[in-house]
């Protein structure tokens, strides 16, 4: 099932910059059909990003961490308990907006794509993967970032004029959706050499995560149309190759 969030598209149909207050947002996002709603995610990620703006620091993401949640870097796979407080937060501290969510039937496991811009005024990419705890809020379990390399021009990248704000650049609409609720008529996706293997609880939603020479891999499939779809193929730079081979 594939849910475009309509609140979002109205709001910013015929914008291409437009900037919302954390409740104007949320309020939007509310509006999304359906038991597993992927507007819980964009609303999960306003309010990691509130508290990483209010407290002024990137560890404030910690606090929306679930127990072993994992970055991968472009340095190694690192547990965010151990690699986040160690990130320089006059660097760090960003603004960021999903585009793209994916969650499983149930609603209990989802992937969100977007994009993010750090304080110096450089853009990139992120994903972010989470999992429903037992009070019913999100925690996030595997995060990856990168830079766009080349940069686009500086004047093409909006400046982020107020810190209390979500910033969507260039978005018509939130793409929202849902794996399908049926049992899969096709076999199950292929599982990758080096890669890490996380399967949703109720076998809609399988990412593949990890290194592969000198890249970061996040793949994620979706049953879609009874079959298993490939629905993000990520691949970023990682700087492994060239530590090995100091």
């Amino acid at each position: 099932m594939r849910l475009a969030v309509l609140a979002i598209a109205l709001a910013l149909a015929g914008c291409t910059s437009r900037s919302y207050s954390d409740d104007e947002y949320q309020r939007l996002m509310r509006s999304a059909p359906g038991a597993a709603q992927p507007s819980r995610i964009v609303a999960r990620e306003s309010e990691m990003l509130r508290a990483v703006q209010d407290e002024g620091r990137f560890s404030a993401s910690l606090e929306f961490a679930g127990s072993g949640a994992k970055v991968l870097s472009a340095s190694g796979e690192r547990l965010a308990a151990e690699y986040v407080p160690g990130l320089d937060d006059s660097e760090r501290v960003a603004a960021w907006s999903p585009g793209l969510v994916w969650m499983s039937c149930d609603g209990d496991f989802a992937v969100s794509q977007g994009r993010f811009q750090n304080a110096a005024g450089d853009v990139g990419s992120y994903l972010t993967a989470w999992q429903r705890a037992r009070d019913g809020d999100y925690e996030w379990l595997h995060n990856a970032a990168a830079l766009d390399d080349p940069q686009p021009p500086r004047e093409a990248n909006s400046a982020v004029s107020d810190p209390n704000a979500i910033v969507v650049e260039g978005l018509e609409s939130i793409d929202g959706n849902v794996s399908d609720c049926t049992a899969p008529t096709s076999a199950a996706p292929p599982v990758a050499e080096n890669l890490a293997t996380t399967n949703s609880p109720d076998g809609t939603l399988s990412w593949r995560w990890g290194y592969s020479g000198s890249a970061r891999i996040f793949r994620l499939y979706a049953l879609t149309g009874g079959e298993w779809s490939l629905v993000l193929d990520e691949r970023w730079p990682s700087d492994l190759r060239a530590t090995a081979t100091q």
